[in-house]
C-alpha cells in the first residue's frame, strides 16, 4: 500500500514539475521580444530559464533507464542550480536601477556572479568536488547526487548571494515613491525566494537518511513546495510584467492573461489528459494510440471552446476589461460599419428599390472630394466609368438642395440621360451626400402614392447609411490625429513610473526633437496655435537650431521666429502656377493656408474646397506630415552646417523638390 501511494505521489510530482516547465517556458517566450530593450525583463527571463532547466532535467531523470543517463541529467540540473543566484542578483540590480540607484560596483558584481556560477558549474561537470555520483543511483526512488568535499562552499555562496539579492529588492522598495510601484515592489520582495527554493538541491542534504523513513512525507513536502513555488512565480510574473511596458497596465494585464489561457494553460490540460488516458486506456480495452488521439483532439477543442465561450465572464471576474471607456471602445469595434458592410446593405436596399419601382437597374453614387464614386449597383449598368465622367456629376457635386433646380427637375426627380435621380441629403438637409439612380421606366416619372412612400423610406435609409459612414470616418480621422500624442503620453507614463523628477525635467536637445516619434504632433500643435497660444509659445520646436537662428531676424522673439519657420515650410508646399481651390495639386497647400494661416473653421474650409470634413481631416494630416518633413530637413541642414543663419536661404530648389516628392 505504501509503495503504491509513493508511486502515485511521485507521478503527481512529475506532472506538477512538467506543468511548471510549460508555464515557465511560456513566460520566457512571452517576454522574449521585450527582453532586448528592458533590463528587468531580460534578467527575469534569465532567471526563469535557469529554473526551467532544473525542473526539466528533474522531470526527465525520474524516467531514466540507465545510470549514465540519470547522472548526465542530474549534472545538467546544475546549469540552473549554479546560475540562479547570479540571475537573481542580476534581477535585483535591474529593479534597483529602475528606481534611479545606478551603481557601477553592483554591475561588476553581476558579472562576477555569472562568472562564479560558471566556475561552480565547471566543477560539477568535470570534477567530484561539489557533488558525487552515488552507487545506488537508479535503485533510489528519489534519484539525486551526493555532496562533495566543497559542497558547503557552494551552499554558503548560494544563500549569501540570495540574501544580497533580497536586500537589493528591499532597497528598491524603499526608493519607490508612488503607491502602485511600492505595492508591486513589496509583492516582488515577498516572493523573491521562489527561485532559490525551487532549485536548491535539498536531496543532497538528506542523502544519508534511509529511504523508507522519508518516503511518503518527503513526497508530500516536495509536492507542497512545488505548488508554493509555482504560485510565487505566478505572482512575480504578474507584477514584473509591467516593467518596461509602454502600454497601460490594463492592456498589459489583458494580454498576459489571454496568452496564459491560450498557451500554457491549454498545453498543461492536454498534458494531464494525455498522461491519464495513457495510463487508463489498457484497463478499458481500447488501444493506447486510439484513446490518446481521441482524448487530445477532444481536449483541444473543448479548451478552445471554453476560452471563447467564457471570455467575457472571465474578463469581468479578473477585472481585465471592466472600465466603462474600454467597454465603449469594444462596442464601437464590434459595431463598425465597414465598406463591405455598407455595400452589402446598399445592395439589399437597391434590390428592394428595383422591385418596388419595377425597374431593372438602380445604383447609389456618393459625392466625394475626389469626385463621384459608385457605391453599389443592382442590375445591368453599361460602362459605369463612362457614366461617372459625365459633366453633369460635377454640377450635382456643386449643388445644394435648393440649387439642383438648375437641372431638369420633373415631379421631384432629376431626369438625367436615361435615369431618374434623387438627391440624398443628410438628416438636417444641409449636405448633399450622394445620388440614388433608377433606370427610367417611362419618359417622365409616374410613381403612385404607395411607390412614393416606399421610395421615401428607402432613400432615408440610404442617406442614413452614407452619413453614418462619413461620421465614422471623421471619428477615425480624429483618432488617427490623437494616436501619436497617446503613444507619446503612454511612453512618458512608463518612463516616469520609477524615473521620478529626472524624467519630467530632462532637457531635450534639438536633434532629439527632430528624431522624436512625436515630432509630427509637435508641428500640428504649433500650427493650431499659429497666431498665439501655449502650444506655440511653449512648443518643443523652440529648441530647433533653425528657430534659434531665425530669432536674430525677429528681435529675439522665439514665438515670431517659430511662426516664420512654419510659414516658410507652408510656402514650400505651394505648387507652381495660378492658385486653384479645387484641383488636386493645390489641395494640401490650400488646407494649410486656409485652416492655419487664415484661421478659418473646418466646416468653412471644407465647403470652399468642395470636400467632406472627414476627407479634409485626412488631407490635413498628410499636409502636416509634409510640413514636419520640411522642417526636419531644414533642421538637419542647419545642424550639419550646410545652411546659413538666414531662414530664407534654406529654401533652396533642391529642398523644394524634395518637399514636392513628399506630397
Amino acid at each position: 500500500m505504501s509503495s503504491s501511494l509513493n508511486d502515485i505521489l511521485a507521478f503527481i510530482n512529475d506532472l506538477l514539475q512538467a506543468v511548471i516547465v510549460i508555464f515557465g517556458t511560456a513566460v520566457v517566450l512571452y517576454n522574449l521580444s521585450r527582453a532586448r530593450r528592458d533590463r528587468v525583463t531580460r534578467a527575469f527571463c534569465a532567471l526563469i530559464s535557469f529554473v526551467i532547466i532544473t525542473y526539466f532535467a528533474e522531470t526527465l531523470v525520474s524516467q531514466a533507464l540507465v545510470p549514465v543517463s540519470a547522472e548526465i541529467l542530474l549534472r545538467l540540473e546544475w546549469v540552473g542550480i549554479a546560475m540562479v543566484p547570479a540571475a537573481q542578483f542580476h534581477l535585483s540590480d535591474a529593479l534597483l536601477v529602475t528606481t534611479g540607484a545606478i551603481s557601477r560596483r553592483r554591475r561588476l558584481l553581476v558579472r562576477a556572479g555569472y562568472i562564479s556560477g560558471l566556475a561552480f558549474l565547471g566543477l560539477v561537470w568535470f570534477t567530484d568536488y561539489i557533488v558525487t555520483t552515488p552507487a545506488n543511483l537508479l535503485t533510489s526512488q528519489t534519484r539525486h547526487l551526493d555532496s562533495g568535499p566543497f559542497f558547503a562552499v557552494f551552499v554558503l555562496y548560494f544563500w549569501a548571494v540570495t540574501a544580497a539579492s533580497i536586500y537589493n529588492v528591499w532597497r528598491a522598495r524603499h526608493r519607490c515613491l508612488t503607491r502602485t510601484t511600492r505595492q508591486r515592489m513589496t509583492t516582488t520582495l515577498l516572493v523573491f525566494l521562489a527561485a532559490p527554493l525551487a532549485v536548491f538541491p535539498y536531496l543532497i542534504l538528506s542523502s544519508n537518511a534511509p529511504q523508507g523513513e522519508l518516503s511518503i512525507w518527503f513526497w508530500l513536502v516536495v509536492i507542497t513546495g512545488n505548488i508554493v513555488v509555482g504560485i510565487m512565480f505566478a505572482i512575480m510574473t504578474a507584477h514584473l510584467i509591467y516593467f518596461g511596458a509602454a502600454s497601460p497596465d490594463r492592456v498589459v494585464r489583458v494580454k498576459l492573461f489571454k496568452f496564459m489561457a491560450r498557451v500554457p494553460l491549454a498545453a498543461s490540460i492536454v498534458l494531464v489528459v494525455y498522461v491519464v488516458v495513457h495510463r487508463l486506456s489498457p484497463g478499458i480495452g481500447i488501444p493506447v494510440e486510439t484513446a490518446v488521439a481521441v482524448a487530445i483532439v477532444a481536449t483541444v477543442m473543448l479548451v478552445e471552446w471554453a476560452i471563447h465561450a467564457y471570455k467575457r465572464p472571465l474578463e469581468r471576474f479578473f477585472h481585465l476589461n471592466n472600465d466603462p471607456d474600454v467597454q465603449r471602445i469594444q462596442q464601437l469595434g464590434e459595431r463598425l460599419l465597414t465598406t463591405s458592410d455598407l455595400h452589402q446593405f446598399l445592395e439589399s436596399i437597391l434590390a428592394a428599390t428595383c422591385e418596388a419601382m419595377r425597374t431593372p437597374t438602380s445604383f447609389v453614387v456618393s459625392l466625394t472630394a475626389a469626385g463621384p464614386q459608385i457605391e453599389s449597383i443592382v442590375g445591368p449598368l453599361t460602362e459605369p466609368e463612362t457614366l461617372l465622367q459625365h459633366d453633369g456629376w460635377h454640377e450635382l457635386a456643386q449643388a445644394n438642395g435648393e440649387e439642383v433646380t438648375d437641372l431638369q427637375m420633373v415631379d421631384g426627380f432629376i431626369v438625367w440621360q436615361e435615369y431618374w435621380l434623387r438627391p440624398l441629403h443628410s438628416r438636417h438637409r444641409d449636405d448633399l451626400l450622394g445620388i440614388l439612380g433608377i433606370r427610367a421606366r417611362a419618359a417622365t416619372p409616374d410613381l403612385t402614392d404607395q411607390e412614393w412612400r416606399i421610395l421615401d423610406n428607402l432613400e432615408d435609409q440610404i442617406a442614413a447609411a452614407l452619413e453614418d459612414r462619413i461620421l465614422q470616418q471623421e471619428v477615425f480621422a480624429a483618432v488617427e490625429g490623437l494616436l501619436p500624442q497617446i503613444i507619446a503620453l503612454q511612453q512618458r507614463r512608463s518612463e516616469a513610473t520609477f524615473g521620478g523628477l529626472p524624467v519630467f525635467t530632462a532637457v531635450t536637445p534639438a536633434d532629439a526633437v527632430v528624431n522624436d516619434p512625436d515630432f509630427n504632433s509637435m508641428v500640428r500643435d504649433a500650427l493650431r496655435d499659429y497666431w498665439g497660444g501655449p502650444k506655440l509659445t511653449k512648443s518643443p520646436l523652440m529648441r530647433l537650431q533653425i528657430v534659434q537662428q531665425a530669432m536674430a531676424e525677429h528681435d529675439g522673439n522665439a514665438t515670431k521666429a517659430l511662426r516664420a519657420i512654419l510659414n516658410d515650410a507652408i510656402e514650400l508646399q505651394k505648387p507652381e502656377g495660378e492658385r486653384n481651390l479645387t484641383t488636386g495639386e493645390w489641395i494640401l497647400y490650400n488646407i494649410l493656408e486656409l485652416k492655419f494661416v487664415q484661421g478659418q473653421r473646418v466646416r468653412d474650409v471644407a465647403r470652399r474646397l468642395a470636400m467632406s470634413e472627414s476627407d479634409l481631416y485626412r488631407k490635413q494630416r498628410v499636409a502636416i506630415e509634409n510640413v514636419a518633413s520640411t522642417i526636419s530637413e531644414l533642421e538637419i541642414a542647419a545642424l550639419s552646417g550646410a545652411a546659413s543663419s538666414e531662414p530664407e536661404e534654406f529654401l533652396e530648389p533642391a529642398l523644394a523638390e524634395s518637399v514636392v516628392g513628399n506630397r
